[in-house]
């Protein structure tokens, strides 16, 4: 894991404002991915406007690979909005 780049978007991201994105946003979590990346996650989808965000127990990292039907399941839906 590069530690300077889970140091740089723990504190915001390579520069922008999240809060100005407006194109509908689905943030996925790994409920086994490392705790970093959980939290930059819940940040990403608490900053986004309208983000929505899905956790997905069985995962780490590589969420389409660890879950693949899972995540289907959660893209569907999301994308037929």
């Amino acid at each position: 894991m590069n530690q300077d780049a889970v140091g740089e978007h723990s504190r915001g991201g390579p520069g922008g404002d999240i809060a100005t994105i407006t194109v509908p946003t689905l943030v996925g979590i790994g409920r086994l991915d490392v705790a970093d990346f959980q939290d930059i996650a819940r940040r990403y989808a608490t900053g986004i406007p309208g983000a929505a965000l899905v956790e997905f127990p069985a995962a780490a990292h590589l969420i389409a690979l660890d879950a693949p039907v899972e995540l289907t399941a959660a893209l569907g839906p999301f994308l037929a909005r």
